[in-house]
């Protein structure tokens, strides 16, 4: 399941203050039934020669995080295999569960990290390709402060034409230790999201835009390795301020969430069967603002059910009525982003 497309060249080193980046696996299939992610990686897979020609520093391998989920068309098989990476799953409670999801993560963390103990992990970076089935876009998701995903991020995110491309940074602020997502067993990570597709469905455009996003985040990593100074260059011809717009997600309050969300209540007879549904003045506007007062719910009775406020007068949305979250161990709702900037030399929130 894994596919190494390292280069037989020897790779060229980076300048002695920057740590190198060598180690790439771009892993499809974590959620099963999104599959323009093994779509990709089947395809680099192919183009392997090339690959290696293109970015000679660094060393990409492929893997299928989740084949059964996948042959099953099913985006887990007993829970979420991307909450199945905090500490508690992996190291406390290791040996106890017999889940398909919580011992093929053990199996990524011993063949990718591990994540946790006194051993490096094995792996520089996980790129993880997902699919929404909501309106996003390209989303490079990166952690606030990891200054080379942020950077490579924002690189990609402007060759994919920026906002008005559709291509967006989304940063969160949980810590790597905390983080449950594949992602994190490496040094560094960062996930690929790219919407609409229904899941279980292969769209080309999808494909072409993931395709996209992923080449200049590679392209990036290569630049880096080779010439540091001249890519900081780069990307200050890109963001003359060194600030990086981006949209920071809300911290997560509730057990099976990655990020903040307005929960929706549940049908108390199916638990995956919302109690309410997505206000269409909402539908498929995603990174478009939202005031205390708006609509954002209807019940069964047609009764229309107001944004509360509870993450701030005025909010984002994200992941507007996405197919994954209607399950409480991917965490119920809609997600919440605030508008914001980060340091291209920090990585961190700016004013």
């Amino acid at each position: 399941l894994v596919f190494s497309m390292a280069s037989a060249s020897t790779p060229v080193g980076p300048p002695p203050e920057c740590h190198p980046i060598h180690k790439v696996v771009v892993v499809g299939g974590t959620h099963g039934n999104e599959y323009t992610g093994v779509w990709c990686i089947k395809a680099l897979m192919k183009r392997a020669d090339e690959v290696a020609k293109l970015w000679p520093s660094l060393d990409i391998e492929t893997l299928l995080s989740n084949p059964e989920a996948h042959k099953a068309n099913r985006r887990f098989i007993d829970t979420d295999l991307n909450r199945e990476f905090s500490e508690k799953r992996l190291v406390e409670e290791k040996g106890m569960n017999s889940t398909v999801e919580s011992q093929r993560a053990q199996e990524l963390d011993k063949l990718l990290g591990p994540k946790f103990g006194v051993e490096q992990p094995q792996t520089d970076v996980i790129v993880d390709l997902h699919t929404t089935t909501t309106n996003m876009g390209i989303s490079l998701i990166v952690p606030e402060g990891d200054i080379e995903m942020i950077q490579a991020a924002a690189y990609s995110a402007f060759k994919c034409g920026g906002e008005e491309g559709e291509a967006r940074v989304l940063v969160h602020s949980i810590p790597r230790n905390h983080r449950p997502g594949l992602s994190s067993v490496a040094r560094h990570g960062i996930s690929i999201e790219v919407g609409p597709v229904p899941q279980g469905v292969l769209r080309h455009d999808i494909v072409e835009k993931t395709d996209r996003a992923l080449n200049f985040f590679l392209e990036y990593l290569e630049l880096r390795n080779k010439d540091k100074a001249a890519v900081d260059n780069i990307l200050e011809s890109y963001y003359p301020e060194k600030k990086v717009p981006v949209y920071r997600s809300a911290k997560a309050r509730a057990p099976g969430e990655m990020s903040g969300k307005i929960q929706w209540p549940c049908d108390p007879e199916n638990p995956i069967f919302p109690a309410v549904i997505v206000h269409k003045s909402i539908q498929d506007r995603d990174f478009h603002k939202i005031k205390k007062g708006d609509p954002l719910f209807v019940d069964l009775d047609g009764n229309v059910i107001p944004y509360s406020g509870s993450h701030g007068d005025e909010v984002y949305l994200i992941f507007v009525n996405e197919g994954g979250y209607y399950y409480s161990s991917s965490g119920t709702g809609i997600g919440v982003a605030v508008k914001a900037q980060v340091s291209l030399n920090s990585g961190m929130t700016v004013e």
